[in-house]
């Protein structure tokens, strides 16, 4: 009888472990789902794009965004008790960098711009049309376009038109504001790491002969001045 009682305990004891494993094995899994809804969730509110294994899911009712008709891209909120079944916030604040008015350091401008599939292409289109707070200048130069933006495992790759480096006014300091109101302003963005950034689909050596620009180029903060 004693000798039962000891072998049941152990019984019980293995029994117990297996659930909990079991437990254990169903947790990982669901926080695995989630995490990668969550990362398709971000990179089509940034990019306005569908990543590439889930374009079939974005034409279905499961991919679908609420509110939206099949194959349109919607714009599920991430995160939250009811995430993707509340209609998107009609407007939101980002932050754009600009030239200080000496032109040493880049300053930070919040911006209410409406918010859209392709958050980060709609940001960088505002950071192309200048500041409107009075004592920044502008970093980009005149007639600059977006022509794509990608975001591809926290590398954010930017294609501008031609002017983004033939009507650039040159000069180390003015390249490395342009370069950085660019990489400073995406990298506000948890989806990006790093900029890379290329000029009618090639990469470029250099903007104005200072800043190395055939590798990615990350968040500078140090350039940025609070007040």
């Amino acid at each position: 009888m004693k000798m039962f009682k000891v072998y049941g305990k152990k019984i019980l004891a293995g029994i117990g472990i297996l659930m909990l494993l079991g437990l254990a094995a169903g947790c990982s899994n669901s926080e695995r789902y989630s995490w990668e809804r969550f990362k398709e969730t971000h990179y089509r509110m940034v990019t306005g794009k569908a990543p590439k294994n889930t374009a079939k899911a974005a034409n279905s009712k499961e991919g679908q965004a609420p509110g939206t008709q099949p194959g349109q891209q919607g714009t599920p909120v991430p995160g939250g008790k009811d995430a993707g079944s509340k209609a998107a916030p009609s407007k939101l604040n980002v932050t754009l960098y600009f030239a200080d008015q000496n032109g040493d350091y880049l300053k930070a401008e919040t911006r209410e711009i409406q918010f859209v599939p392709g958050l980060a292409r709609a940001t960088v289109e505002e950071l192309i049309m200048g500041p409107k707070t009075k004592g920044l200048a502008r970093t980009m130069p005149e007639g600059t376009k977006l022509k794509d933006i990608d975001i591809k495992k926290g590398l954010c790759i930017v294609n501008l038109s031609k002017e983004f480096q033939d009507k650039h006014w040159g000069g180390s300091s003015g390249e490395l504001l342009t370069v950085y109101s660019l990489v400073n302003t995406l990298t506000q963005f948890p989806a990006v790491e790093a900029v890379e950034i290329l000029v009618e689909g090639q990469k470029i050596e250099t903007l104005a002969g200072h800043l190395d620009l055939t590798v990615p180029v990350y968040r500078n903060s140090e350039i940025v001045k609070s007040k």
